[in-house]
């Protein structure tokens, strides 16, 4: 082994008995022209992690494609943030929008998350934030993101200091790599993958009972570096890209997720929605991959609860798979019920040094869990009375089972892919069909036809699986995720049909652009629909959109900050309704900024129940 592997290799070793700093630096391609791997590159970019090396993985700043350029960026209108006037008001002090004073109310809501970013001190943070994104209390809005102080100690977030995750790892987990929250199913607690190769979880002040432990988490294989993280649409999987640093080939995890506490809630059944207060992990194996460099990942499946008017007034937790006819119900009785477990779904996995994007059936998989579950009382006594982490205990492994393996079925080659997207949701009356997206470094966003993996209904419209039209962003668009909230695909698409806004209405970071793009696509078109250019944001790289109101969250690599922006009118329980801008009619206006104690690049949040 040469000089620079074996520095490699020890700091590897260093870092994982937390001896040392991790590596940093500039990342080299990890295929050469001819495709064929460079060992040392490889197993640098596996290692590597800081602001340099993070950098570097995000690819071109502004900065870097116009130097010298002339600013030439609005500062839009932002509303004075006021004091609130009742003192225990904490997640609406100062507020942003609304009644002013403050006056007391008791109906509130509020979302909370998670911002990962590259600590400034290395040594003692970890990385990892929990946050306030939206609020709305005693009759005001507060806009501006904040530090969740309702949750205790947000800096650094509390679930980095529980002693199960400090027991698997022998230390404190630091240094997230990827962190995922579902648009589909509530998820209330953030999956987090961390570079010492932990999976673990991040939640909010309601995400979970104080008694209700342990906090679930898998640490990898010292030569499985896991790169991402995605999560199928109710929960069902975590689906994580993997470099194998003994092989150099790529891969994907597939983790069953169980998520039985908040009971009130959810269902206590592996494999199946529940609402992400996760009780239990279990890994499944391992899916080979066309590429060895894997760096983004997105995942969904076709099942849908959207609440108790779906199942009779009941709640998933007075819902039991142990009732026969609850089991028939599921498979063979109304849309409603039927459609609460997935029969489809996929994951799409992207290598920007490689150019490759591929796509993962997960439709065997999906069957074996449906099947064991809803078959037979039989089946159902047999896996849910042996639910365990050990061999022959269900759900079974894939080296146990091959058939349920989830199938690579389609590639393609599409230049310097830099994020992807899977659709969640199409409505009942939607002229649309399923599709996913994959970003390309020179702005293109390829729209690719997802609907055999994903039609359930007579009514769906299904194509052909591949790319069935392509249009152009902003330079390196590093992020995508979709509006939550419905909108129109005008003047893409027809200005009277309503958008899928889990499925064709996006956002996309252009951080080569410094900009934040609205986007809509219709059947195979695709174009901008809005554009946000503010003096405050330099360099967007991670977005998320609040579950409880139209505010989008920013965060600006080397700003070293979140900047929100309010993307449409709020309306308060009073139905009185307040426009964005000074006037009230413009379409976005800036809610606020946060300083974050690094370089952010995820942020996410979830109602706080």
């Amino acid at each position: 082994m040469n000089k620079s592997l074996l520095a490699i290799a020890f700091g590897l070793a260093a870092c994982a008995a937390n001896a040392s700093l991790p590596v940093d630096g500039k990342l080299d391609p990890v295929v050469d022209g001819s495709g064929k791997v460079n060992r040392e590159a490889y197993l640098k970019a596996a290692s590597a992690w800081g602001p340099v090396s993070q950098n570097s993985r995000l690819g071109p700043s502004f900065e870097d494609l116009n130097p010298g350029a002339t600013d030439d960026r609005p500062t839009n209108f932002k509303p004075e943030s006021k004091p609130c006037a009742i003192s225990f008001a904490n997640r609406c002090n100062p507020y942003e929008l609304g009644r002013d004073g403050c006056t007391m109310d008791n109906d509130y809501w509020s979302d909370s998350g998670q911002v990962a970013y590259v600590p400034d001190d290395m040594n003692d943070d970890p990385g990892l934030d929990r946050v306030q994104t939206f609020a709305y209390y005693n009759h005001v809005f507060a806009l501006s993101p904040r530090l969740d102080y309702a949750s205790g100690k947000p800096h650094p977030d509390p679930q980095t200091r529980t002693s199960d995750y400090q027991k698997l790892l022998g230390h404190f987990p630091r240094f997230p790599v990827a962190m995922e929250r579902n648009y589909g199913m509530l998820q209330n607690e953030e999956l987090v993958v961390y570079r010492e190769g932990l999976l673990g979880v991040a939640g909010t002040q309601t995400s979970r009972a104080g008694n209700e432990r342990p906090f679930p988490g898998i640490v990898f294989p010292k030569n499985k570096v896991p790169m991402g993280v995605a999560v199928t649409t109710q929960n069902e999987f975590a689906i994580i890209p993997i470099w194998d640093t003994d092989t150099l080939h790529g891969q994907l995890a597939v983790i069953a997720l169980e998520a039985k506490y908040l009971k009130f809630h959810t269902w206590p059944y592996m494999g199946l929605p529940n609402q992400g207060s996760f009780s239990d992990f279990k890994l499944l194996g391992y899916v080979d991959l066309p590429m060895a460099a894997p760096t983004s990942v997105a995942a969904a499946s076709n099942g849908w609860w959207g609440g108790p008017s779906q199942t009779a007034g009941k709640v998933l937790s007075q819902i039991s798979l142990a009732d026969a006819g609850v089991r028939r119900g599921m498979t063979a009785g109304e849309m409603g019920w039927q459609a609460v477990i997935a029969t489809k779904g996929y994951a799409i996995v992207a290598s920007k040094d490689e150019n490759k994007v591929a796509i993962v059936d997960l439709t065997p998989l999906l069957t074996y869990v449906r099947e064991s579950y809803l078959s037979s009382q039989e089946s159902f006594d047999a896996t849910t009375k042996n639910k365990g982490q050990g061999p022959g205990q269900w759900p079974a492994t894939f080296a146990e089972k091959p058939e349920i393996t989830p199938k690579v079925v389609w590639q393609k080659e599409i230049s310097r892919p830099t994020a992807v997207l899977a659709g969640l949701r199409v409505d009942r009356w939607s002229q649309d069909r399923y599709k996913a997206y994959a970003a390309s470094e020179d702005g293109t966003i390829s729209i690719i036809d997802a609907s055999p993996l994903m039609s359930r209904w007579s009514w769906d419209r299904e194509g052909s699986l591949g790319v069935m039209g392509t249009f152009k962003v902003g330079r390196n668009p590093v992020a995508m995720i979709f509006l939550r909230f419905g909108g129109s695909t005008a003047p893409i698409g027809p200005a009277d049909k309503a958008g899928d806004p889990l499925n064709n209405l996006l956002y996309i970071a252009c951080r080569g652009d410094r900009e934040v793009v609205s986007a809509a696509t219709w059947g195979a078109k695709g174009g901008i629909v809005r554009v946000i250019k503010d003096t405050r944001m330099g360099d967007p790289v991670g977005l998320g959109v609040a579950s409880r109101g139209n505010i989008l969250t920013v965060a600006d690599f080397n700003g070293k900050k979140l900047i929100s922006y309010r993307i449409g009118p709020m309306t308060d329980r009073y139905k009185v309704r307040y426009g964005a801008g000074a006037d009230g009619k413009a379409p976005f206006e800036v809610g606020g900024e946060m300083a974050v104690q690094g370089k952010p690049f995820l942020i996410n949040s979830v109602n706080v129940n």
